[in-house]
């Protein structure tokens, strides 16, 4: 099979609903959706070898990996960079990063003036988010704001200084519905349909990317869980916590590029 003809791999496991996508240049080919919060690394490989097998394809035929970077879920998104990053170094794939935010504004950004808020679910309360407003030249969003983690009470105060016309969308809203709706009432809250970004809308952003051999780094705008509970979890087994802080400190340190808040 010709460089050409090699197709482009794209995951992405930001939330909880793990996205598999195949395509050659902008060409959808095979797509999966599941949505397995807690289950992804048992369907991720399973799932992508029956759609391979159902287009008559192997992992030889495939040339190049996309992965959703984030922000997102801390483990989902390291465990599957990890595989995607097995499959790369086993097989020789080049390998980029796509960030999630954008991916999630693009085709609303493309038939609007207004400014878009794009707002993930992070825990209870807290929330990953960016605005944009209209695409560049290449149909990519243009930010407005960087993209960055803070709780629903200080974001809905930022929207609403801005006193811009407005979009808000993604599991964040969902999650918080009511509260956008009464907090910011002139926004225009989109629903469920556009919190997960389009198998298409992935590949196209997949074409114009710069793959590399260098693995993709993970974008974590806030600790995970485990690491801001580490005192209680290290207590219950027995650990002094600054002991364990040292040990994780070290660990994370050791490896390049994988720092548990990088």
């Amino acid at each position: 099979m010709s460089a050409d003809s090699k197709i482009t791999l794209v995951f992405n496991s930001a939330e909880a609903r793990l996205q598999i996508v195949c395509g050659q240049k902008e060409q959808l080919l095979f797509t999966k959706e599941i949505f397995s919060p807690r289950q992804g690394m048992q369907v991720l490989l399973p799932a992508l070898m029956e759609g391979l097998k159902t287009m008559s394809l192997s992992l030889e035929n495939i040339g190049k990996i996309a992965c959703v970077r984030g922000p997102g879920s801390f483990t989902g998104l390291r465990l599957v960079l990890a595989t995607a990053l097995g499959l790369a170094r086993s097989h020789g794939y080049p390998m980029a990063g796509m960030d999630y935010l954008p991916a999630l504004a693009m085709d609303v950004c493309a038939t609007t003036s207004k400014e878009v808020w794009v707002i993930t679910h992070a825990r209870r309360g807290q929330v990953h988010f960016q605005a944009f407003k209209e695409c560049s030249t290449d149909g990519l969003p243009i930010p407005v704001t960087e993209p960055s983690a803070g709780s629903i009470e200080s974001l809905a105060a930022m929207i609403a200084e801005r006193k811009t016309e407005t979009i808000l969308l993604g599991t964040g809203v969902q999650k918080n519905f009511e509260y956008f709706e009464t907090e910011i009432p002139q926004a225009i809250l989109l629903d469920e349909r556009f919190s997960h970004p389009k198998p298409e809308t992935l590949l196209g952003i997949a074409s114009l990317l710069e793959y590399t051999d260098a693995p993709v780094e993970p974008l974590y705008l806030r600790p995970c869980d485990a690491e801001e509970n580490l005192d209680y979890i290290v207590s219950m087994k027995g650990i002094d916590p600054e002991e364990a802080r040292q040990r994780l400190s070290d660990l994370t340190s050791s490896l390049p590029g994988n720092s548990i808040t990088s």
